[in-house]
């Protein structure tokens, strides 16, 4: 088994334990299960790492456990989009500046 297949199923593990610790969400219909989204995006950043060729395995492999460890730490969340930014202020459209709320 590789690296990065071993680094995938520890993964899903850690996906479907926070799912069932953490119960139903008002989002998520079945109760206890994680949402089917979390397990689609793993499956895409994992998919996309077993693309790189040859002797990069080895990195991809890092990266791949690189992964476990921050969703173990709760620094990565499959389900949250990354750059979740603040909306930008709205704009005085008579001085074209932002407004003050």
């Amino acid at each position: 088994m590789s690296t990065l297949l071993t680094a995938w199923i520890a993964e899903m593990v850690l996906i479907t334990y926070r799912g069932a610790a953490n119960g139903g969400t008002k989002d998520n219909p079945i109760p206890h299960l994680p949402l089917p989204s979390q397990y689609v995006a793993s499956f895409i950043v994992y998919g996309a790492l077993s693309l790189v060729p040859g002797e990069g395995q080895r990195a991809a492999g890092l990266v791949g456990w690189g992964f476990v460890a921050a969703t173990f730490l709760n620094l990565w969340d499959p389900a949250k989009p990354a750059g979740t930014l603040k909306p930008a202020p709205p704009i005085n459209t008579q001085t074209k500046a932002p407004t003050s709320a």
